[in-house]
């Protein structure tokens, strides 16, 4: 097998997502990046939510198109977007450092030494390795772990709790039962959908492999209990201090509905999404994987007769992924992949990697042949990533340049953001935490003859509407005046 350095593999990684993360969060390429970041700053000023904007509606349906941001809750207590606190919370850190882009690089830096790790322990050094070099070839890996979306968090966390599994099961030590239900509990508080799916996974299959150990079962359990009960009791009191009810969520208030609707049990909701995502979903997950890695991975299902449990292991929690999603058929996150199942991506390498090794161990492949092989992939993996990096580039462009111009323009009072070509105002939110004292207000341009009307309501004389023009690549800018006076009506 050829020598792979872990080192170089995350420092190549490291200069690649870096930079891309940095040029990525100048823009947008998520519209939930958007509310993360409004979160974020909302955080840092030590508060949970801002001050609700003049003009709230007592009901969130009622909310005025120029006030309605998406994945955002305006009411008369406040203002706030509706994702969970976790990610938003450690987000705020890269606020402090005026570096909010490099907390998803670090987090898929660091699960490349995870996946490193889960090789070595469940399988071999060589697994490890493997997986890692997959891992960081792979666009939707790379795609994952730039920018200001959770799910790089979420998944350093899944990794690192399935790696946890791997060592409690080899040496029977409580602890890392106990790092494993840890880091179950913090993605709750990130993604909790995911968090709860892939916690029943392996806390089921923790129990099973040890229910012939009743001891040690009945000690892994209450630790599990005691967790989840934490967790549990974290996820309740979000839900009350932001909506009042105990078990309401935001996602459900946002909606302005009791459960949240991006779920469905509906069989012909589910199939109405599948046959409407899936066929996009299974060519962006081959595309955006390595090269044969699904293939590898069931290679590795078939073939592996020493480490069963540890193959049925990760190929449980990527299934079960994939299966609960099927019940969240109101929009699918598809970018070189299904970002929704991003979590569970590691446990597709680490078996790819596995299938790899023993096909090479079992046909006796020259070292010769695997070294022009390996670069064979590498290569295409290279122009692979770099049509990733495009992408990025150019799903980015409008909310980049529209960002750097206003940075450049001084204009202050009401900015009013228009929808223009591959950009759209209500994903953009720019206001700041303390809007009330900034020199600017964002609202969204949708009604273009209350311009002057929203002016008045802000006590505001200046009005700026900015658009984008996809034929010049540039941010359009258009002055004009109200005629009332000062003071918010």
């Amino acid at each position: 097998m050829p020598t792979i350095n872990l080192r170089v593999i995350v420092g190549c990684f490291a200069v690649l997502a870096l930079f891309l993360s940095w040029y990525s969060a100048r823009g947008l390429m998520n519209p939930d990046e958007s509310g993360y970041s409004f979160q974020a700053r909302i955080y840092r000023t030590g508060r949970i939510m801002a001050d609700p904007l003049v003009g709230a509606s007592s009901s969130v349906k009622e909310t005025p198109a120029e006030l309605s941001y998406t994945n955002h809750v305006l009411c008369p207590n406040g203002w706030f977007p509706k994702f969970p606190p976790g990610w938003p919370l450690v987000l705020s850190l890269g606020y402090l450092v005026s570096a909010r882009w490099l907390l998803s690089p670090l987090c898929g830096m660091a699960q490349l030494m995870v996946i490193a790790s889960c090789g070595l322990r469940g399988f071999s050094r060589e697994t490890g390795l493997i997986a890692a070099l997959f891992a960081a070839l792979s666009s939707f890996y790379l795609v994952n772990s730039i920018g200001m979306m959770s799910h790089a968090l979420c998944a350093l966390l899944v990794a690192t709790a399935c790696l946890a599994l791997l060592r409690g099961l080899a040496t029977g030590s409580l602890w890392y039962y106990a790092g494993m239900f840890a880091c179950f509990s913090a993605t709750l508080q990130v993604r909790p959908y995911t968090g709860f799916v892939l916690t029943v996974v392996l806390t089921v299959a923790a129990l099973w492999l040890n229910r012939k150990n009743h001891p040690a079962l009945l000690r892994i359990l209450a630790i599990g209990i005691s967790f989840g009960v934490i967790a549990v009791a974290c996820v309740l009191l979000y839900n009350h201090m932001y909506t009042g009810n105990w078990f309401v969520s935001p996602y459900a208030m946002a909606a302005g509905a009791i459960t949240p609707p991006e779920l469905s049990i509906r069989p012909a909701r589910i199939w109405q999404g599948i046959r409407q995502y899936a066929p996009q979903t299974a060519e962006e997950s081959l595309i955006g994987a390595f090269p044969f890695a699904y293939l590898m991975a069931g290679y590795a299902l078939l073939r592996e007769t020493q480490r069963r449990k540890e193959v049925w292991i990760l190929a449980s929690a990527y299934l079960a992924l994939v299966l609960a999603y099927l019940a969240h058929p109101e929009g699918y996150g598809v970018f070189f992949g299904e970002r929704f199942h991003f979590e569970g991506f590691f446990a597709v390498l680490l078996l790819a990697a596995r299938g790899f090794e023993l096909l090479v161990e079992r046909w006796r492949t020259p070292r010769w042949a695997l070294v022009w092989t390996m670069l064979l992939f590498v290569a295409m993996q290279v122009a692979q990533q770099a049509a990733a990096v495009k992408s990025v580039v150019r799903r980015g462009e409008p909310y980049r340049k529209v960002s750097e111009a206003l940075a450049a323009s001084g204009v202050s009072g009401l900015v009013l953001l228009h929808d223009g070509s591959g950009f759209v105002a209500k994903h953009f939110n720019l206001n700041d935490a303390d809007w009330q004292h900034a020199s600017r207000i964002y609202l969204v341009d949708a009604e273009p003859d209350r311009r002057d009307e929203w002016a008045c309501r802000y006590g505001v004389t200046n009005w700026t509407v900015v658009s984008y023009d996809s034929q010049s690549h540039r941010a359009i800018f258009l002055h004009g005046k109200s005629d009332c006076g000062t003071g918010p009506n």
